[in-house]
């Protein structure tokens, strides 16, 4: 896209007054770029964002079915107009068999055909665009996914190798991981027989005073002993160290208790 915010066409020809021509059809819709042979189209297509290329056949240098050819090559999603003679039919032919042209239209051609030709290849480049800028982001996306998911199997292969018990809590300080170590201190066989659970039903304060993991933060106290409740519904003594982090309003929760006898 240009400065001016609108999409940039490319017209290639030899003569100035065609492209004096192409250039007052298209001035007021787009950003009109014009050069007088290929090897100067093929330097502004490296330089510039092109949505369509519209070249004329005939030219010394190279021919406009060899210039899109080369375009093709460099900006595959640049669509392509090819305006030939009756007498250069065949080629234009051939360089739509090759890919290399979406149409041609003969000279001298008629202005409101060759508008709404433009008018449909912008549209199919803005589709090809945005096709490929969500295949992109998906890309990265799952990138970060992959990346993301290789982190939390490492951090739950470490919480599976601690020799003390960890537990994890959400938000709502709902058990979501007990690990291994963690379901022996607490007898249980199964840890979809603990999760879900409010973690103040399980790890209960172990004094007269019943502070809450609330207040035991607020008064900087992060080493704690509790009282567990175990699968059978006995209870037993263990130290426990807990750790708060902040949401995403800057309020500490309770996240983690690292317990053991």
């Amino acid at each position: 896209m240009s400065d001016k915010g609108k999409q940039a066409i490319l017209c290639v020809d030899d003569e100035q007054d065609i492209l004096d021509s192409l250039y007052d059809t298209f001035m007021d819709a787009y950003d009109v770029k014009t050069a007088i042979n290929g090897v100067e189209a093929l330097n502004i297509l490296q330089e510039s964002e092109i949505a369509v290329v519209i070249s004329d056949q005939r030219m010394p240098i190279m021919t406009g079915a060899m210039l899109l050819q080369e375009v093709n090559k460099i900006k595959p999603r640049c669509k392509k107009v090819l305006l030939t003679g009756y007498s250069d039919i065949d080629a234009a032919v051939d360089a739509i068999n090759k890919g290399a042209v979406n149409k041609y239209i003969h000279k001298p051609w008629d202005e409101s055909e060759l508008v709404e030709t433009v008018e449909h290849l912008i549209k199919m480049y803005n589709a090809d665009e945005f096709m490929s800028k969500m295949i992109e982001d998906s890309k990265k996306i799952k990138t970060k996914i992959d990346k993301w998911k290789n982190q939390s199997d490492l951090l739950e292969q470490f919480i599976e190798s601690c020799q003390m018990g960890i537990c994890v809590v959400d938000a709502s300080e709902n058990i979501v991981l007990i690990n291994k170590a963690g379901l022996k201190l607490l007898e249980y066989n199964n840890s979809n027989d603990i999760k879900g659970k409010k973690v103040d039903t399980v790890f209960v304060m172990n004094s007269d005073k019943r502070h809450s993991f609330r207040e035991l933060y607020e008064k900087g106290t992060f080493y704690q002993l509790v009282e567990v409740k175990q699968a059978d519904g006995s209870s037993a003594g263990m130290q426990a160290s807990l750790t708060y982090l902040s949401d995403e309003k800057g309020v500490k929760q309770l996240r983690g208790i690292l317990f053991n006898q």
